[in-house]
């Protein structure tokens, strides 16, 4: 893959697990399926006419692509996060102690999961009386 026009159909087609039409791909962007089509037929230039930044931007965030790998084809192509940095990603304008509260359930066994569902269980079961 030798360009971003071709990186970005892979992504697309394949890259991210499953085959999604030009639509798919474009409607969590925020953007038209057209400028999905105009970027892997090589529509846009190199230089000022590229394509757009805040494209290839959206791409990365959305997509979690490494910005290097989708403009070079160097690198890595996904992101590599630890949970405790996934969730302060995601969850930016949350307290502390709800960041806390999540980092401490994500690192869980899965003994401990059992046990948490079954005391939701018996509070449900307990509420419904």
């Amino acid at each position: 893959m030798n360009t971003i026009a071709q990186r970005v159909k892979w992504l697309r087609t394949e890259g991210l697990g499953k085959k999604m039409s030009r639509r798919e791909f474009a409607e969590p962007l925020g953007i038209s399926e057209g400028v999905i089509q105009n970027i892997e037929e090589e529509r846009y230039k190199n230089g000022e006419a590229g394509v757009p930044t805040n494209v290839l931007n959206l791409i990365c965030l959305t997509y979690h692509v490494m910005v290097l790998w989708l403009t070079q084809g160097v690198g890595e192509v996904f992101e590599q996060l630890s949970t405790d940095a996934l969730i302060d990603k995601y969850m930016p304008d949350e307290s502390d102690l709800a960041k806390s509260i999540m980092k401490s359930f994500a690192k869980l066994p899965d003994e401990e999961w059992v046990r948490l569902r079954d005391l939701i269980d018996r509070v449900k079961k307990e509420a419904a009386f």
